[in-house]
């Protein structure tokens, strides 16, 4: 359903530069992702050849998602940047609480904020302590006005309770893949 690809801001000039990579996808379900794409022709040329240099190998994790919009315009409008959010909190209830502040926080981005193009928040399904979000936006500018709202700034700020680490990263679309079909 989604198959969107970044390299790390800091090799924005630089992609084959970069050691990682951040791959974004979205299946109808876990059968989609291991019996179908993971099985596909060009997976299982590109597993080899790829775990021979990951540090990591694949780094699957699981979520559903709770609120928010993977693509407001509708169509499917290249961003400038993106960023990948992601949260631990403290326990099943704190998750729980994160998630209802978070879905106002997505409400209010959708509202107000005209240079985002997404903002999905995320559960894990393998975690009862993991949220992530993935954020679009138009601009490097356009971001750095979100990272700077009073919103943003309240949700963190009266969220102590709940989070137990946050941490964020910049990308750049790398023109591989779709946002979605």
């Amino acid at each position: 359903m989604t198959y969107y690809f970044g390299i790390p801001h800091e090799f924005k000039d630089d992609f084959s530069g970069s050691p990682s990579m951040l791959a974004f996808e979205v299946y109808g379900s876990r059968e989609d992702l291991y019996e179908t794409h993971l099985n596909s022709g060009p997976m299982q040329a590109f597993l080899p050849a790829a775990g021979a240099v990951m540090s990591t190998g694949l780094d699957l994790t699981h979520y559903e998602d709770k609120s928010g919009f993977l693509d407001r315009s509708g169509n499917c409008k290249e961003a400038g940047i993106f960023y990948d959010t992601r949260i631990t909190s403290k326990s099943a209830a704190a998750t729980a609480t994160l998630l209802e502040k978070l879905a106002k926080l997505a409400k209010y981005v959708d509202d107000n904020e005209q240079g985002a193009y997404t903002f999905l928040v995320v559960k894990s399904l393998d975690s009862e302590d993991q949220i992530r979000i993935f954020e679009r936006y138009e601009s490097w500018d356009a971001l750095q006005k979100h990272l700077a709202s009073k919103e943003l700034a309240d949700l963190l700020l009266g969220s102590k309770e709940e989070i137990k680490s946050l941490e964020g990263r910049t990308y750049v679309p790398n023109q591989k893949g779709w946002l979605h079909r």
